[in-house]
């Protein structure tokens, strides 16, 4: 029997940037990606991230010890699951406007930048991390366990204090018969049906999220994931679903 660990991650707003628009609204991505999760543990850890990975750049020259931030290179071998609590699998989102008159973030008149972001509102997901036996998992799992934090996490940029709570460790159980899955999954993973006969609240999101990174710049690896309430017919992946406190989730 597997076990891993879990926690309740939430907050009041949080803000995962897209990077694909940079133009008057910068819109978010609606769930929190496994990259921005893992920055997160990171620095509850206290690992290094981008900044601390351009000053040993600019210091050492390009090297094998900052191909990646620090904190991706610690832990992107950790499996996750992320199981959303919104409405049908969403939260709300709110355009935010305010100015940024630090002088160097416009050329403008009056060096003032009207910036524009799409923001969730009351953001809440259940985290499961599974455990594999190595070092990473066992550090993270005590830092946690033990309400530890070297630096504060926050939920995609500092503005966004995050709240974690109800850390527990749990037993996982190989998966039997499912007939809906209540994580983020891999659409490839599982063979679907329909929505249950009677079923009103029926939601189907799906969505490219920040899986990785590639080496050579540091741009993001993108994984098609997937949350829905339709029914599954077969999972084609038995080895990423686990059963876990009356939940079908899945690790990727």
């Amino acid at each position: 029997m597997k076990r891993a660990i879990a926690f309740e991650l939430s907050g009041e707003t949080a803000f995962f940037k897209k990077p694909d628009v940079n133009a008057n609204v910068y819109f978010t991505y609606s769930h929190i990606p496994k990259v921005a999760l893992l920055g997160m543990l990171g620095a509850i850890l206290g690992h290094g991230g981008y900044h601390e990975q351009n000053r040993s750049i600019r210091a050492e020259g390009e090297t094998e010890s900052n191909v990646f931030p620090e904190f991706y290179e610690q832990l992107q071998g950790l499996h996750i699951s992320i199981v959303p609590h919104g409405d049908r699998g969403y939260f709300p989102r709110k355009i935010q406007v305010f100015n940024n008159g630090v002088g160097y973030a416009s050329n403008e008149a009056g060096n003032n930048l009207i910036v524009k972001e799409q923001w969730l509102e009351k953001p809440h997901w259940t985290i499961y991390i599974l455990d594999e036996g190595n070092d990473e998992f066992n550090q993270l799992s005590d830092f946690l366990l033990t309400h530890q934090a070297v630096y504060l996490p926050y939920l995609g940029k500092n503005d966004h204090p995050a709240n974690i709570s109800r850390v527990r460790e749990v037993m996982l159980t190989e998966v039997d018969q499912v007939t809906r899955i209540d994580s983020l999954f891999q659409p490839e993973d599982v063979q679907l049906g329909g929505f249950a006969r009677g079923e009103r609240n029926m939601h189907y999101y799906k969505e490219l999220l920040p899986f990785g990174l590639e080496a050579k710049l540091n741009s993001y690896v993108f994984l098609e994931m997937m949350h829905t309430n339709r029914q599954v017919k077969q999972i084609l992946q038995p080895e990423n679903f686990f059963q876990a406190e009356d939940r079908c989730i899945a690790f990727y």
